[in-house]
Formats: C-alpha cells, structure tokens, sequence
C-alpha cells in the first residue's frame, strides 16, 4: 500500500475533527476470523437443514441455500425466521448465537473475537478527537472492546434506541449498528432482512450523511442493498468528501462510484489502512498546529482555496472547518453561566463573542459569493442551514434578555455578509442559495418537517430585543451620535470593509438586500391575504429594515397610511431585475413569485408597489383564465 495514498483522507481529517464518520464493514472484522453476515445466515439455513435430515449445498452468496429455505418454508430468509427455525428467543440468544457469529475450534464451540489492529487505531483516533460516529455493518462487539480497552466513552445505536439517541452532533463517540447488535434486538443479516431500515434509522442516516464526509473500509456497497440507497440519494448535500479505502475497486457497485464520486485508496489491509492514517494525522497534529482567524486571513485562505485548480477538494474543509468551529462555541453550555445574568457587562462579553467567533466564517461564505462561479451555491445554502438549525441548550434560568437568541447572531452574520456581496455582484443563484433554499428543522417525533427560518431569524428577533442595552453598547463602540439599530449594520461593515471598502456601497448594497430578505419572507411564510396598510401599525421582525427605521421621521400619515418612499437605489436595482435575474435559480427560477412579494409589500405598507417588468403569478392565473 502507498503511503501517498492515506495522505488526502489523512490531512482531511486532521483539518476538519469529527467531520468525518467512518463506515465501515465486514473487512474490518473478517481479520479477527468471524463470518461475515451472509456466512452467519448460510450457517443458519445449513444448521435448519441438518436439523431436518437434509443435507444442502450453500452456494455462491448463498444463492442455494436461501432458495431451498424459500422453498421449504414458503418465505424468503429473515433473521426472526431463522431464529425461531433454531428455537433460539432473547433468553438463550447469545448462547444460540455464539457459534454462528463466532469462529469455532473443531468440536464447533465457539471462540471469543480480538479486537484487530484496526479495531485498535480507530480507538486511539476517537480518543485523539480525530473521529466520534462510526457506522458499521458489523455486529460483532469487537469495536466496542477497543473502545474499552482505551477507556472512551461510547455509546451504541440500533434501530432499538429511543431517537434521542441519534444526535449528529459530535459531542460524544456514537457506534451506529446499522444492521443490529449480536447481543440484543433484530440482526439484518439475509438479503431480504436488507431490503429497508426502520424510518427512524433511514433518517439518521440520511442526516449523517448530509453532514460528514466518509472514509469508508472494508464495506462493498454490494449487499447492504438499502443502505447504499441511501448512502447515493441525489437530495442529501455532501459537505465533505468520501474516501473509499478498497482492496479491488472493481467490486464497488458502479451506480455507487457514479453517485458519490469517492476518492478511492488502494490498501493491503484494514489493519495496515488505519495504522498508517493514525501516523500521518498525528504527524499533522505535531507539524501544523491549527489557530484562530482573522476576518482578513480568512477571506484571503478561500481566495487561495478558489485559485487551486480543484477547489472543490479544499474549499469545502476550510469552510466546514470553521462551521464546526462556531458551532462548538454555541455548544458550550458554559459560556452562558454567571451570577450576574440581568448585568449589561455580561450580555455585552457573549454578544462581542459571537461576533467574534463569527466573523472568520462570515468574511469566508460573504468571499465565496463575491468570486465564486455558482459552484459553490449548495455549499453556501449548506454552510447557513447547519447555523440556523444550531443544537438546543437549556440555561437552567429564565432567560430574560434574550441570551438564548444570540445563538442565532452568527447564522444572521453569515446570511447578511453573503447576501450583501451576493447582492453587489448580482450573483442570483447565489442570493437563492442565502435567502431561500435553507430550511429550518423542526422534529415531529422521529421526523423532521423543514420550515422557512426568517421569524426565527432576523436582525429584530435576534438582538432587538434588548434596546437599552445595545444602545449603551452602540455609543460606547461606534460614538454618541449613533443610533442602537444601526449596531449589528456596523458590525456587518467591519467584516466586509475589505471586500466593498466603499461605505455607501455597502449600506445600498445592505437596504436592497433586506428589501430581498422581506419578501422571501413574505413568499414563503405568509399564506393568509395581506391588507392594505396592515405593516404600518405591526411590521413582523423579517420586515425591520435599515431603511426603514431611517425613514420613520419622514413618514406622513393620509388617514391611518404613510407615504412610505423606498430608496432609489431600491428602485434601481428592481428595474433591472428582470433582465439580470432571468435564466436564474433566483425564487425558484420563477419571478412572478417575487413580483407577488413585491406587490403583496407594497400593500402591507400602503406604497406603490416599485416597477420591475415582471407579472405576478396571480396575474399569470388571471390571464391564462381568460
């Protein structure tokens, strides 16, 4: 095996810990000498027929055993079959299974299994904080033995455990027995046992997934037929890449190679595989010692990633790298303690720090969209949805300040930086992939149900709340004469002072994004019909823009309306829009969707709705009716 070839799966894991779960299967375990699962099935079906006083041949993939069970019995194979064929039930089950899934000496008693070498360096590397989920086919407990024997903490999934269990964050080392545990519950171990998953499994996999890159061992896709449906679904985003560890590259299901594109590794060994990545990320971890960013660093770091000639092999560790990062900080339940929780010095620390933490991650996404080419878009949609949809805590004290809604603060950086420069570039595809395309999730027991994340997340619901002391915050840091709604709009230009160095570039640019913001909420949030003037008394938070507070002093009521200008630069950007956002994935490919928003605007506030050229969809109805 080439040393040269562990090298890219070796320094992608060491830029990005824990972002990459590790699959593995039977050729992990076949070193050890126990069976594979179509060995313990065949085993199964031989023992059922001896039983019998038949003698039957196996077959290649037990192709003649499992038609004579299907012809004896009138079924195909399951698990339960076959343990109820055996008289095998939970009580005598790890004894009846025993000689089955372990090796035997001659009298066919069963052997214990030692963890392999492998077994032993994917330990250590979840113990160095290298890795924390490993799926496996496998349900021997020799992983869980070296996992012991290095003293981690581990806890074991099956289709058995309570879904609160299936955490894709990396807060602890999790084994995912996709296909069951020798010691308890159902083992998938025929073909017809692989055919689906329970909902509750084919979610957690699909979420695992969507949010680590793979290294795969020992597993050939081959038999684990549902598995490696879900594994090439076209809906699940790849934030990372897969590396395929593989002794012969040829067995590997073709439909398989062609949907996840696997940078492929030539081995000898599982075992050999794994020790020598273990040597090569340790080797990293003493020579390159990772640090925090700057706004600037970080910005010229995707510069260089864009100018390689494959950047999809670096951009997406550097940017998911320092998502992982943020989304550490939120995690840490620590940073929200203190005994003075209604003091302003306090909120003023945890607000300075999100913005802080956020700030590399928000200059890196807001660069991707100033240069990027539309590559990048589901990177960037991807990178926004894992901040909105940021873990849970609890306090453990009433949050009268809005502590817990600063965890948002970063995911709203990262959305208006983005949207800003996407907006200044007319990158169409791009604003798509910022104000439209995530969703946020919210859990219906084992099921997620997307919803539109603008309530949850928009600059008034996020930091608004706390007036007086942003107001004390804003003055002391940007001057007296500065109002509290302009505080996070400054904290934004900071960020973004490199790339549009032009302040009133930047603060047009800003208002016509948050013109855009508020009617992606209005498409998407707002089914009910809109009345005339009905924002003027009660605007919802998506709608609390820049431009807006700053025109309050100009507003004029006739009856209970304003006369409500936008600003030119507003007007400007819409009158072009038709010819600059065409052909585009902007609102769905579909303007009349955005013209009904711009409409339905203009009516909340009791304005004319601005020109764009476009028709709305009602009118598209209305005229094709006729």
């Amino acid at each position: 095996m080439s040393t040269d070839g562990v090298v890219p799966v070796a320094y992608a894991m060491h830029a990005s810990p824990k972002r990459y779960a590790l699959l593995l299967g039977a050729g992990i375990s076949v070193a050890a000498g126990l069976p594979t699962a179509s060995d313990v099935s065949g085993n199964m079906i031989l023992a059922i027929a001896r039983g019998r006083g038949e003698e039957i041949e196996r077959g290649e993939n037990n192709k003649v055993c499992l038609a004579w069970f299907k012809d004896t019995f009138g079924e195909p194979a399951t698990f339960q079959r076959l343990m109820r064929e055996l008289g095998i039930s939970e009580e005598n089950r790890k004894d009846g299974l025993k000689k089955f899934i372990y090796k035997t000496d001659d009298d066919r008693n069963p052997l214990s299994g030692i963890p392999t070498e492998a077994h032993r360096a994917i330990a250590r590397l979840v113990k160095s904080a290298m890795i924390s989920l490993i799926i496996t086919t496998n349900f021997d407990t020799l992983m869980e033995e070296a996992l012991k024997a290095e003293k981690v903490p581990y806890e074991v999934i099956t289709e058995e455990s309570d879904i609160k269990q299936m955490s894709v964050f990396p807060d602890r080392c999790r084994v995912l027995k996709v296909n069951g545990d020798f010691e308890r519950g159902t083992l998938r171990i025929t073909p017809e046992d692989l055919k689906n998953y329970p909902p509750a499994i084919e979610d957690y996999l699909r979420r695992i997934f969507g949010e680590y890159g793979l290294v795969i061992c020992g597993w050939s896709g081959i038999y684990d037929t549902h598995l490696s449906r879900i594994l090439c679904a076209a809906d699940i985003p790849r934030r990372y890449p897969v590396f395929w560890s593989w002794k012969n590259e040829r067995r590997v299901p073709p439909e398989v190679c062609q949907a996840l594109l696997p940078n492929g590794i030539n081995i000898d060994s599982a075992d050999e595989f794994f020790k020598t990545l273990e040597v090569i990320i340790e080797r990293f971890s003493r020579y390159e010692p990772r640090s925090t960013l700057s706004a600037t660093a970080a910005m010229k770091k995707v510069k260089d990633a864009l100018r390689e000639t494959k950047p999809e092999l670096f951009l997406p560790d550097l940017i998911n790298e320092e998502t992982d990062r943020v989304l550490a900080f939120l995690a840490d339940r620590s940073r929200y303690k203190t005994d003075t929780i209604d003091g302003k010095e306090f909120y003023t620390t945890i607000l300075r720090e999100h913005e802080d933490v956020a700030a590399p991650l928000a200059a890196m996404v807001a660069t991707v969209a100033q240069y990027d080419d539309d590559t990048f878009t589901d990177l960037v949609k991807d990178t926004i949805e894992r901040l909105i949809n940021v873990p849970p805590i609890t306090l453990g004290f009433v949050d009268t300040k809005g502590l817990l809604r600063l965890r948002h603060y970063p995911a709203l950086l990262v959305i208006y930086a983005s949207g800003v420069v996407a907006v200044r570039t007319r990158h169409f595809n791009t604003l798509e992939a910022i104000v439209r395309r995530p969703m946020k999730y919210q859990y219906e027991g084992a099921l997620r149900e997307k919803v539109r994340y603008y309530l949850d997340i928009n600059i008034w619901n996020v930091i608004g709340c706390c007036q007086e002391w942003i107001t004390n915050i804003t003055q002391k840091r940007f001057g007296t004469e500065t109002r509290y709604q302009d505080y996070p709009y400054l904290v934004m230009y900071e960020i973004m002072q490199v790339l549009i160095p032009n302040r009133a570039v930047f603060f047009e640019s800003l208002d016509i994004f948050e013109y855009i913001f508020g009617l992606a909420y209005l498409t998407g949030s707002i089914e009910e019909a809109i009345e005339k003037g009905e924002f003027c008394s009660s605007t919802p938070g998506p709608l609390q823009s820049r431009h807006l507070y700053l025109r309050q002093n100009l507003l004029r009521y006739q009856g209970h309306y304003p006369i409500f200008p936008l600003p030119s630069h507003v007007y400007i950007f819409l009158a072009d829009l038709k010819q600059n956002a065409e052909g585009s994935t902007f609102f769905e490919g579909d303007l009349s969707l955005f013209e009904e928003a711009n409409q339905n605007y203009a009516k909340g506030f009791g304005i004319n709705p601005p020109k764009t050229g476009l028709t709305s969809r009602k009118s598209l109805i209305k005229s094709n009716c006729l």
